[in-house]
Order: structure tokens, then sequence, then C-alpha cells
């Protein structure tokens, strides 16, 4: 017999309970056993109830796999508990957004695996209140078509939403006419979902909501698939996603890199998702990670998310989507660099170890480039509201950094008014995105602004016009060396009158990295350059501030301009996470180094020379050894470490002469050992 993501393999599951799939059994049963325990109210809780559907499913299949009645009369319990509640969902879109559609996936799971074992009156309760709310969530989708999230292809409530109404559809099918009607409309949403997403396979809203919505995306392709539709595990994005979530990784494996919305650190693995991803995509490093997670990281992930109801829930899901014929393969032969085209997101590291560094970068569109182009085109072609970009943060040109454990640079993580000044970029007299301008109208307290906003409408990008973009120019990995290019002028308000925002960041391999910033205006401005650590930095002399962190510390030379003024000091944030929980606010400090111009300037260059280092004394790196240098027509910096001398040069007129270097571009790095012989070099010959 068949039951949904079971398909025909009952009887070989339960042969492999004690064999290969033991421990992702025994993780089931354990996840069971404090259910019991639980006093579940006949009042729909004050919060979020998505935990309540995954515990039906956990205790449906483990009574599915063992006949024990115990466990069907504990699912029946925590099933009519849910179906007793007149709304699924608590304050914010009752009975048509994530609570619904949770209960509908947990629920149209168990209905299908444990009907029969139902009595009819129980049956008929059940099948009534899934019609019911399956209604509920199908109509509000197909009334507010073009501004809601039915039509919110790129984000997770279009993913979650759905997948929970095809479960159980999917479910009912043969008892309920009306589910045809679901199920085609779904599939139609997938068609265009697959057809939109991201080759590159990664996601603007972060690792955090990766990992929340993938289950639901992998079950859809799992489901389409079985009726008969396309193999979507044979798309680009479901191919390449993994690496997107790889490389996203801090090097302790256990973290995440922040960029977009995620609420903390701890909130982006998905067992269950490896484990399909895997089977489907035959990948071994998807596996691998899988196991490192289950067997090391699992429950500090379960204790320190903040993302609910979590990770442990995932239990049914991880034995199911088990393949063992998958062995398992550390990512160390994998490049220690990688460039999302769609997301302008570079990642440079120094290697796969714990103690590796670690530096993202990354500038694009609004949502990414397939994104921000297809959304206008629908939007204009249907007066269509289709982008929901309140996940995504003003972190055009941003980047972060991390080096043995210490995020030195760092993203605030979770921010509903995002702004470009609590990222690690440059805000030109104060200002940064042209969308920031939504905020003079009041802030998140007013219930309506706060509605709008936890819907995709009130947010930094609302009226942020089709012309305003930013994008990787150059993207290069050759010759040991790693740099990438970020021009981001039409993010900002046209009333600037800039001409560029390029961040350039060159990483030659030599334990440091050059971030030179190409600021042009035809107006004069101040400009001001932040970075946002854990940490506090420290002025240790005119241009050496100096970041410690634990093991890890940073150097951060600031060479240009001349003449700067700077501060270091507190950027506090503080955000309610869901509206399902109005009292859970999440506070986060960053320390701010901040470096601007003395004079106002049209045009000016930022050149900082950032040195990942040990605190330890048999870890410790020695300090660099930097000046200024000037030539004719040109600017930069000679960097002396233990080993190496990097000449370093930028000329605004892209015409380089000093000493025995003579070249046309805008920068170039001449890399010499310690007997004076070149080694390497390389320019950077812009096309604009």
């Amino acid at each position: 017999m068949d039951y949904l993501l079971i398909d025909d393999r009952l009887e070989q599951l339960k042969s492999q309970l004690h064999t290969t799939h033991h421990e992702h059994f025994n993780r089931l049963i354990e996840q069971c056993r404090p259910y019991y325990n639980e006093v579940l109210s006949s009042d729909p809780p004050p919060t979020s109830i998505t935990y309540m559907g995954m515990a039906a499913a956990n205790l449906s299949l483990a009574y599915r796999l063992t006949g024990q009645e115990h466990y069907l009369q504990e699912a029946k319990r925590w099933i009519f508990t849910a179906t007793g509640y007149e709304v699924w969902g608590y304050g914010f879109l009752v009975d048509v957004d994530l609570s619904a559609s949770w209960l509908l996936y947990g629920l149209g799971l168990s209905y299908d695996w444990i009907k029969e074992d139902l009595t009819n009156e129980e049956r008929k309760t059940f099948l009534t209140k899934l019609i019911l709310q399956g209604n509920k969530i199908f109509n509000y989708g197909e009334d507010n078509k073009g501004n809601c999230w039915s039509t919110d292809y790129w984000q997770n409530h279009n993913w979650i939403n759905y997948t929970g109404l095809l479960t159980t559809a999917y479910a009912i099918r043969k008892e309920y006419k009306g589910a045809e009607q679901w199920i085609n409309t779904i599939k139609e949403n997938f068609k265009t979902v697959f057809q939109y997403l991201p080759e590159d396979g990664s996601n603007y809203e972060g690792t955090g909501y990766w990992r929340y919505a993938m289950k639901f995306f992998l079950t859809t392709a799992h489901l389409i698939r079985k009726d008969g539709g396309p193999n979507y595990f044979e798309s680009d994005f479901l191919k390449n996603t993994f690496y997107f979530r790889l490389y996203q990784s801090a090097p302790n494996w256990e973290e995440n890199i922040p960029f977009g919305d995620v609420h903390d650190r701890r909130s982006s693995h998905s067992i269950c998702a490896y484990y399909k991803l895997a089977a489907e995509c035959q990948n071994r490093y998807a596996q691998w990670l899988a196991e490192l997670v289950r067997t090391k990281f699992l429950f500090r992930e379960a204790s320190q998310s903040k993302i609910f109801p979590g990770i442990l829930p995932e239990a049914f899901l991880e034995l199911l989507w088990y393949n063992p014929s998958i062995k398992p393969l550390s990512p160390n032969e994998l490049p220690l660099h990688k460039y999302f085209p769609d997301l302008g997101l570079v990642v440079m590291r120094s290697g796969w170890d714990k103690d590796a560094t670690h530096l993202s970068f990354k500038t694009s569109p609004p949502g990414g480039h397939k994104q921000w182009k297809i959304s206008w085109e629908i939007n204009k072609k249907n007066n269509w509201r289709t982008r929901s970009l309140t996940h995504y943060h003003v972190d055009f040109n941003h980047f972060t950094l991390i080096h043995r454990g210490a995020l030195l640079a760092m993203d605030e993580g979770y921010n509903r008014t995002s702004r470009a000044e609590i990222h690690n970029l440059i805000t030109v007299d104060g200002k940064g995105c042209i969308g920031e301008k939504i905020w003079e109208e009041g802030d998140l307290s007013d219930p309506e602004r706060f509605d709008l906003n936890c819907k995709g409408i009130h947010n930094v990008w609302r009226d942020v016009p089709e012309t305003a973009s930013a994008c990787i120019e150059a993207f290069t990995a050759k010759d040991e060396y790693i740099y990438a290019v970020g021009e981001a002028s039409k993010m900002y308000d046209p009333k600037l009158q800039l001409k560029r925002i390029a961040r350039h960041i060159i990483n030659s391999q030599l334990g440091y990295f050059i971030i030179l910033d190409e600021l042009k205006s035809d107006l004069e401005h101040t400009y001001t350059w932040r970075m946002h650590s854990e940490k506090q930095a420290k002025k240790l002399s005119e241009n050496h501030f100096e970041i410690q962190d634990g093991r890890g510390a940073l150097n951060v030379f600031a060479m240009f301009p001349v003449d700067t003024v700077d501060e270091v000091t507190e950027t506090l944030i503080e955000e309610i996470m869901t509206p399902q929980r109005p009292n859970d606010i999440r506070r986060i400090s960053l320390q701010t180094l901040k470096i601007e111009n003395s004079n106002q300037s049209k045009n000016l260059h930022f050149l900082h020379v950032l040195q990942p280092k040990g605190t330890i004394e048999d870890e410790a790196t020695e300090p660099l050894n930097i000046h200024r240098i000037f030539g004719d027509g040109c600017s930069g910096v000679k960097i002396k470490s233990g080993t190496h001398t990097e000449i370093f040069l930028f000329s605004d007129k892209h015409d380089i002469h000093y000493k025995d270097i003579n070249t046309q571009g805008k920068w170039i790095s001449k890399i010499s050992n310690k007997r004076g012989h070149v080694i390497k070099s390389i320019c950077y010959k812009p096309k604009y």
C-alpha cells in the first residue's frame, strides 16, 4: 500500500529499523516520548501552533511502523485537540497563513497514515476539519492573488502554505472532490516557482528561512513527481541549493553566515533536508553535513535556535528521507571560494578547518537579479505585487568576516526596519538605501504598519524604483588571487547625485584582505565607512585599530583617505521576531567602527587592510607593516609581512605610474618574496 512520502516502502522501512535506520528510529521514538506529558489546551494557544501538526506526524509514523496502540492513541489526542480549535493561528492572518499550513502539513500526513485505524466518527471529524481549513487557506490565496503569498513566488510563505495544502489535498483526494482544484492550482504555482527561482540555488531570505522552508519545498517536489508531474529534483535550483547552504556555514559548522533575516546563529540546519538532497541529487557532501549535525550539533541547534518549532520535530522526515547508500564525503576537496551570481554572493575561505577565515561579500538588486527582473515584468503586466522582501536586508556591498570562531565583521541578523547604517557598508551624508525614506512615515510600533510589514508590504523595498540596482561587476579566482567588485550607486537616493559606489575586495591569499571603496559624485559629501563587530575596536595608532574576541582578532588598517575622523560606538537593535509572539523581542548590540572624511568631497577612496589574527601566544600573527605610497596619478600601500611584500596601487584615472610599475587600470597588486623577486601580480582593468 502507498502512503504519502512513504510510498510503497513501508515493509522495507520496517525491516531497516534495527539495521540501517536503527539510530533514526531511536530518534523518532525519543521525539515521541515527551508528547505524552504535554498538557494540551482546549483553546488555541496564544502563540504559534506549528508544533502540533509535526507532533501528530511523528506519533502517526511511529504507530505505522510499530503497530503499537499507544502511539495511535497519543496521535489522536494531538490531532483532535487541533481539529477542535475553532481557528488555526494567532494574531496574524489566522487560518490563512503559516500556522494553518503547518497544521495542514502534519495533519494531512497523519490522516493519510492512520485514517484506516480511526473510527467512522473520528475519520469524519478529521476529514471535515481538513476540508474546512483547506478551503479557508485556498480561497484566501485565490481571492488575494497578486497581493499576498499566493503570488509571492520567491518567498517562504508561498512554498510552505501551498505545500501544507497540497499534502492535505493528496491525503483526502479520494474523499473530497474539491481537492483536485487545490492540487491543480498548486501544481501551476510550483511550475512558476521553479521557473523563476535562481539557477545558482541561492536564497535571498538567508539560511534561516532556507532551513525553515526547505523541507516543504522538498515535500512538494516529491509529491508532484509521485503524481506524474515534473521531476523538480533535476532543476538547477534544487541541484545547487545545498551548496548555498554549505558555503554559508561558518567554519565551525554549527553556526551560519547571517545574510538576510537569520534570527540567530544556530537556526539554519535541517538534517532531513540534507538527507533528501543527498538522496535525490546523489550529493555526498549533503549526507556528510547531515551526519555531522545529527551526531554532534542536534541538541545545541535545538536548544539555541530561535525559529519554531525547530529541528527536533523533523525526526519523522529524517527517518523517511535517509538513504544509507549515499556515503558521506567531507567538503575538504571542494574549492575554497564560491560565487552565486544571482544573489551576487561571493565566499572566500582560507580552508575547511574550524579555525579558518571565512569572508562573505554580497551585492545584488533587491531579492536577486532574477526576482528583480521577473517580478517587475509580471507586476506591471498584471498590476500585482509579487515581491515580499521583508526578509531581505539593505546589504548591497556588505561583508562578514569570521576568524578562529570570532565574528569580526557581522550582520545584525534580523531587522524589520533594515538600514544601511547597521550593515558594513558606506552611507552618504548619513543616508543609505533610497527605500529607507519609508521609515520617515513612522515606525512599526503602529499596529497597522507592523501588520503590513509582516505581510511583506510596508518595508524598505516598497518604493524602490525599478532602476535601483546593484551588481557584482567582476569576480576573479585565478593566479592565486581572488577578488570581487560590487557596484551599488543606484541603490542610493538620486538626489545625492552619486556616480559610483563600488567596493573592491582583494584577497591575495597572504592572510589579509584589501578593501577599496571607490566613491564618486557630482556633489560634495561626507562618506561614512562602517564595520560592526561583536567586540569593540581599540585604536592603537593613527590608522590602526584592533578587535579582539576570544581566539580570533582583527587588525584594521585605515590607510585612505589621509584626513579622517573616527569613532567607536555601540549600535543597539531591538525587534519583535514574529507577530505570533509579540513579547519575544530580539535585542542585539553591535560594536561599530565609523570612519569618515574630515572635509566633504565629491570623489574619494577608502582603503582598508583587514588582517585576521590569533590572540593566543602560539597562534599569534605578527602585525603587518603598512605605509602609504604615492606615485604619478596614483596612491596605495606597501604591505610587508614576514615573508612577502605587496605593492597595491589605485588610480582614479586608471593610469598608474610608480617606480617600475606602469599600467592602465583601476588598481594593481604586485607581490615579491624576501629576495625581491616578483612572484605574482594582477591588474584590474574595468570595462566601464
